[in-house]
């Protein structure tokens, strides 16, 4: 991939790709998101100390899970275990801060606990120390139930994140996505690095298209169970109907919530041969169209997420599919990608600066995932194949990108982080079109 060759470049569009061998300012603002591997200060994870004899499967699944949560942050770097003290602590009294803090450890910070199983809970103590300082930072007891150690590792995972960095954590958050094969596809909801897949939709029908409600009880899809696509919206996780009217005929796709969960952007053809973008209130007793070109298609609606008050999708009315934003009261249409070739699924950041987008550059065979700094208009590539890399959303805490792929043959979902890097395949069941719940 382009973000891990030895030298950070920005890329110029001039008709063709030129290297620069400086930085761009763009690489330089996502250094400052993401932790560069090989900086930032050393973290040990100790293994967890089982209390009973029960306790020791959950102890070791809650270890892996952890380590795997904070190394896919990026908070520190992981010290390897095999450079672990043998002194393994289950108490702050237990430490031997000496060993920790000296050669080969190297540890800045320590993660240890222990895990008791009591009756059908699981008891979870979790401390974080400054090994230097010898200062505790963080200390929690936590209680779940016994089939939720991924569970209780993930929460723990995301409050290591929030009292190093004060930013929110990923790891308790959830992905929707789609999976199927032939004409027959439902919507998924996963965590975040895969694991706990259930089944959202039981249509029977086409399923595509998954948007999350901002406070994440509510989604929002396109089926074909009606014989005609229109959108379908449920509530989470129970996965019951709510209301949004059906369009006899006609395409609509694309339903994207606003980022107060009051209205919904789609696109529809029910009023003509061209797909324009509409606005509809969240039950659609309410609709606006916004635009009205005919023999134009219009796609991939996202709302600004810092001002709900801008719109980007994409439209072909310049010839091929191409990045626009409106407001969402119809004004202000104005084209933010202008390079040529075919661009699809912009998604906003959430802090509303950056544009991740897919698109297949003038004479390139595929897509890849690429990033725009707003202001600027600026961009940068993200991935370079292999396969072709498509439809990116955010994390809820603006970090990673979640993305399709079909780099093994078929599409799967992949994350990365924001710079390109840390690419891992969460999904083996197939996959497309992931929505990364806020």
């Amino acid at each position: 991939m382009l973000a891990t060759r030895t030298s950070w470049c920005m890329l110029l569009l001039l008709g063709a790709f030129v290297f620069a061998q400086q930085p761009s300012p763009l690489r330089q603002e996502i250094g400052k998101i993401i932790v560069a591997p090989g900086r930032g200060p050393a973290l040990a994870i100790a293994d967890f100390v089982p209390r009973n004899e029960p306790a020791v499967p959950a102890a070791a699944l809650i270890r892996q899970v952890l380590a795997q949560d904070l190394d896919f942050a990026r908070v520190a770097n992981l010290v390897g275990q095999s450079l672990h003290p043998s002194n393994r602590p289950a108490e702050p009294e237990q430490v031997d801060f000496a060993a920790w803090g000296g050669d080969p450890t190297r540890a800045d910070y320590l993660v240890f606990g222990n895990v008791s199983l009591i009756g059908q809970e699981l008891i979870i103590e979790t401390y974080l120390y400054d090994v230097q300082a010898r200062q505790r930072l963080y200390a929690r007891q936590h209680r779940f139930p016994i089939g939720q150690a991924r569970r209780a590792a993930h929460v723990i995972a995301d409050e290591i994140v929030k009292t190093l960095t004060g930013l929110d954590g990923i790891a308790t958050s959830r992905i929707a996505f789609v999976s199927g094969q032939g004409r027959q596809s439902e919507i998924y909801v996963m965590d975040y690095d895969g694991a706990n897949v259930r089944p959202f939709t039981r249509d029977g029908s086409t399923a595509l298209f998954p948007s999350w409600s901002p406070d994440g009880r509510k989604i929002a899809y396109v089926s074909l169970l009606s014989g005609v696509p229109n959108i379908h919206i449920r509530s989470y996780p129970d996965g019951a109907p709510l209301p949004f009217p059906h369009f006899p005929q006609g395409t609509t796709i694309s339903p994207v919530f606003s980022p107060d969960g009051r209205w919904i952007a789609f696109c529809s053809s029910k009023d003509s041969n061209s797909t324009q973008l509409y606005v509809a209130s969240a039950d659609g007793s309410l609709i606006r169209q916004l635009t009205n070109e005919r023999g134009v298609i219009h796609s991939s609606p996202r709302w600004n997420p810092r001002t709900g008050r801008e719109i980007a999708f994409i439209s072909n009315r310049s010839g091929t599919p191409q990045i626009y934003i409106i407001d969402v009261d119809g004004a202000n249409l104005r084209r933010v990608l202008d390079r040529g070739g075919f661009a699809d699924s912009p998604a906003w950041s959430p802090d509303g600066r950056f544009l991740a987008f897919a698109w297949r550059p003038p004479q390139a065979s595929r897509f890849d995932i690429f990033l725009m700094d707003i202001a600027t208009r600026e961009i940068v590539q993200l991935t370079d194949g292999p396969g072709s890399n498509e439809s990116p959303s955010w994390a809820p805490n603006g970090r990673h990108l979640a993305f399709q792929s079909n780099r093994t043959g078929r599409f799967e979902i992949y994350l990365m982080h924001i710079d390109g890097t840390g690419v891992r395949q969460i999904t083996h069941i197939g996959g497309r079109s992931p929505a990364w719940a806020r």
